[in-house]
């Protein structure tokens, strides 16, 4: 109750507080000297608040006054509300503690009196803020009425302003109408008076050449400048027209063509001074004239004439192709990569290339048709310069050999074909842009009639027969030569000694043609490759490095009439070689890649059909075929009283492997190039499949005439079987060596057919080449054992024999012989054991005799000498 009286006194006290004198605020006083601490923090509010407690005359007020603050109190940035308040708190208690009233009760009275006249003192600021609001109002509100009549009056100006602007420019236009027309009629009028003054002109002139005189003319050729020699020489060409068309005088017409003459020959003439002091714009003028005169036929000629490129001696085709170097020797060898273009021509096309670049650009800068100008100077370059100089290059090589000839040819080929893809993307007149599409055709053309002579029609691809032929011959001469005197003309008749006769006289005709040509002192690096080619030393073909003939080979063949004893061929010669066929392959491949550079694509099937036919002639058919026939013959030569020599078997394997090697490169690289010829492509299908049928024909013949030669020898040897190697007396068996001699001979003659079995074939072939062997081999063995009688001890000898045969066979490997082979183990074995164990082997459920009927081994235990008195008769019954 105490506490709501003093407050409603202290409300109804709050009048008499607002009819105090404002005090106005106190100024700061300087600090002084004090023993306490500063503050941490003292507001403004605060400061002004302490100073002004204090009084005038330094009276102290129990009731301290309300600091004074203004607008710009609040308007200040380190305004802080909290500050604000804590001053005015401060300063309440503060005047407080000065009263001297000590109590223990919280007196509000002060902080009522300071915050009542704070409170007074915001209410006047917000009324004053209030006021100046509504003037600031007032007056923005003025401003924007006059703004917008501001706005308004310009808005109008501007309409004015662009209304008198259209108007203007649409009298303007008018006007420019108006002008133009009159300056197009005054130009027509301006061409009038200049026709009429030409006319003139040219009638007095053609007046004064049919009274004979030229001086009207003359003094105008005279002058020197341009413009008056394009004006003479118009002049000139339309008198000229005019002396044809009517029918004057001859010597006027006369007069007329020999001032024209005159005139051309001193723009020439200018023209080439120019050209040779280098002053591109006189040159310009002067060919602008000759154009306008008569076409710049003149002047365009004398432009190419007098290049330096044709007039240098070095770019002029004279004397020989220098032979020497690297890459002589390489061309003419099938077996190095192809050495790329000849020095010369290479140097003389990258000068071209500099030189077109040049010139280009001065054609472009000098003459009003360029182009036609740089097509007149293409044809000069390709048809003189590049033309002779492959010629020549190409008549040496030619020497060479056809190789050599080819290979030169593509490498040009390519060379001048980068040349002229370097030319094109360069642009030359059109530089830095692509050439243009007509100077495209026109170098595309050049390009094609310059190796036209050369590749037209079947040209090109019969030098590739030729070349192919050469080199296949030449590889394959020591084979052919073998294989021709292989036969001997015993037991002949008179048509196969012509026959062979005829074939030996063709082969050692070739022979000595290639080895004069291995000889040739003309061309060296041709006889080195040559002679690389023929398998032969030079040395050994002249017999110089030996002072004599070559050496003969123990075994080998020679072509003694024809050769002198130069060229032998050796067993090795006639043997297949791997090696050989890889040359013969790599050979065509070159070929094969050349002839899709050089011929056209229409031609590329037609062109692949015939090396295909080509690689059947020479590979399958001279080759191939010549090295299996004489396999065969030599199989068929075995006779039954010699081992036979299984040497030959050996072509077995060189012959499949290059039987893949061949098909594989047909199938793989040559039929996919005929895609484009149904009927091309399926000729050649045809082609290769009755190759690969022929081979392997004769291939399984071969195979089978050594199965039948292998049998027969076998066969042979179990015929000189004794009979008394199984029936031998007790003092004839021999208990360190119980084999016999035949079943010895069998097993060591069975190892080297083995061996020469796993040379020749691989993979299934040998598997069915020794499983048709082991079976045929356990057929013999068992009739064998039928046909002899058996005793006790030749039992033990049989047993070890067919023990040998099996053990040769089963180290083949041959699953389907195993069975059989033990089956003759177990029959081998019936001829030892006793009566009791023979019926335990014929009751036993789980052997391999197990699965045959005791009768049908009649034929085997029948052939044992006891087989009455030992009751095997009687048990087999049973």
């Amino acid at each position: 109750m105490h506490m709501q009286a003093y407050i409603i006194r202290s409300t109804y006290a709050a009048p008499v507080a607002r009819q105090t004198k404002r005090c106005p605020a106190a100024p700061q006083l300087p600090a002084t000297k004090t023993n306490n601490p500063p503050p941490t923090h003292t507001s403004a509010c605060q400061s002004s608040a302490m100073v002004s407690s204090e009084q005038p005359d330094g009276a102290r007020s129990i009731f301290p006054k309300v600091a004074s603050f203004n607008l710009a109190t609040f308007s200040s940035k380190d305004f802080i509300v909290r500050d604000f308040i804590e001053g005015l708190s401060t300063t309440s208690l503060a005047a407080h503690r000065r009263s001297g009233i000590q109590t223990a009760a919280f007196d509000p009275k002060p902080y009522i009196r300071t915050f009542e006249a704070a409170l007074e003192r915001l209410k006047e600021l917000d009324q004053d803020l209030s006021e100046r609001e509504s003037d600031l109002k007032e007056g923005a509100r003025r401003a924007e009425i006059e703004h917008s009549r501001t706005i308004e009056r310009l808005g109008s100006k501007f309409n004015q302003t662009l209304q008198e602007f259209q108007r203007l420019d649409a009298s303007i236009a008018d006007g420019g109408g108006t002008a133009v027309r009159i300056g197009g009629e005054l130009e027509q009028l301006d061409k009038q008076r200049q026709r009429a003054a030409d006319a003139m002109f040219l009638i007095r002139c053609y007046s004064d050449f049919c009274h004979g005189d030229a001086s009207r003319l003359e003094a105008l050729r005279k002058t020197g400048r341009i413009e008056d020699s394009i004006k003479c020489a118009v002049v000139a060409r339309q008198l000229t027209m005019i002396a044809r068309r009517s029918e004057g005088s001859s010597q006027s017409r006369d007069l007329i063509e020999k001032f024209s003459e005159t005139l051309e020959k001193d723009l020439l003439k200018q023209f080439d001074r120019a050209s040779r002091n280098k002053r591109l714009e006189d040159m310009k003028g002067c060919a602008k004239v000759l154009y306008d005169f008569n076409g710049g036929a003149s002047v365009t000629q004398i432009f190419v004439n007098q290049r330096d490129f044709f007039i240098n001696k070095e770019n002029l085709v004279t004397g020989e192709i220098l032979t020497e170097g690297d890459i002589w020797e390489k061309l003419p060898d099938p077996d190095v990569d192809p050495p790329g273009v000849e020095p010369s021509l290479q140097k003389l096309i990258r000068e071209v290339k500099y030189v077109l670049e040049s010139e280009s650009e001065i054609i472009a800068k000098v003459f009003p048709q360029p182009e036609l100008v740089l097509g007149k100077f293409l044809q000069r370059v390709f048809q003189q310069s590049i033309q002779q100089r492959l010629e020549m290059v190409l008549q040496t090589t030619e020497k060479l050999s056809t190789l050599a000839y080819l290979r030169t040819l593509q490498a040009a080929r390519v060379c001048i074909g980068q040349l002229v893809d370097e030319l094109k993307a360069h642009g030359l007149t059109e530089h830095p842009s692509p050439l243009s599409s007509t100077t495209t055709i026109v170098i595309d053309q050049n390009l094609e009639e310059l190796f036209l002579p050369y590749l037209a029609g079947s040209s090109y691809i019969d030098r590739e027969k030729v070349s192919l032929d050469q080199l296949y011959a030449g590889v394959l001469l020591k084979f052919n030569l073998f294989h021709s005197r292989r036969k001997k003309m015993q037991n002949m008749t008179y048509f196969d000694r012509m026959k062979i006769s005829a074939t030996k006289v063709s082969t050692e005709a070739r022979a000595q043609a290639a080895l004069e040509k291995a000889n040739s002192a003309d061309h060296p690096t041709t006889g080195g490759a040559w002679s690389r080619v023929l398998g032969v030393r030079r040395t050994d073909t002249t017999g110089s490095e030996d002072g004599g003939a070559a050496p003969t080979t123990p075994g080998g063949t020679g072509a003694t009439d024809k050769l002198g004893g130069l060229l032998y061929a050796t067993e090795a010669d006639g043997a297949l070689s791997i090696d050989t066929a890889k040359r013969m392959l790599r050979w065509l491949a070159e070929a094969v890649g050349r002839s899709l550079e050089l011929s056209p694509s229409s031609d590329t099937p037609k062109d692949v059909l015939t090396l295909l036919t080509l690689l059947i002639d020479h590979m399958r058919k001279a080759y191939l075929e010549t090295a299996l026939d004489a396999a065969l013959e030599a199989a068929e030569a075995a006779t039954s009283k010699s081992e036979p020599d299984l040497s030959y078997f050996g072509e077995i394997k060189p012959a499949t492997v290059i039987m893949t090697l061949m098909f594989g490169f047909i199938n793989t690289a040559l039929i996919p190039l005929a895609s484009a010829s149904l009927t091309v492509r399926r000729e050649m299908m045809i082609l290769n499949n009755a190759s690969v049928g022929v081979l392997e024909g004769k291939i399984d013949r071969v195979v089978q005439k050594t199965l039948d030669v292998v049998l027969g020898w076998v066969s042979g040897l179990l015929a000189k079987q004794k009979k008394s190697d199984y029936r031998p007396k007790d003092d004839d068996v021999s208990l360190t060596t119980l084999q016999t001699q035949t079943a010895a001979a069998i097993v060591a003659f069975l190892a080297k057919v083995h061996t020469v079995a796993v040379t020749a074939l691989s993979g299934q072939n040998l598997s069915a080449f020794l499983a048709e062997l082991a079976a045929s081999l356990l057929s013999l063995v068992l009739e064998h054992m039928k046909r002899f009688t058996v005793n006790a001890a030749g039992g033990i000898m049989l047993t070890k024999d067919v023990s040998a045969y099996h053990a040769a066979v089963k180290s083949w490997e041959i699953r389907e012989a195993r069975e059989g082979w033990e089956f003759a183990q177990e029959v081998a074995n019936l001829f030892v054991v006793g009566q009791g164990a023979l019926r335990e082997r014929l009751a036993d459920k789980v052997g391999v005799l197990s699965r045959v009927r005791p009768a049908a081994l009649k034929v085997w235990l029948c052939r044992r000498e006891d087989y009455v008195g030992a009751g095997i008769e009687k048990l087999l019954s049973e």
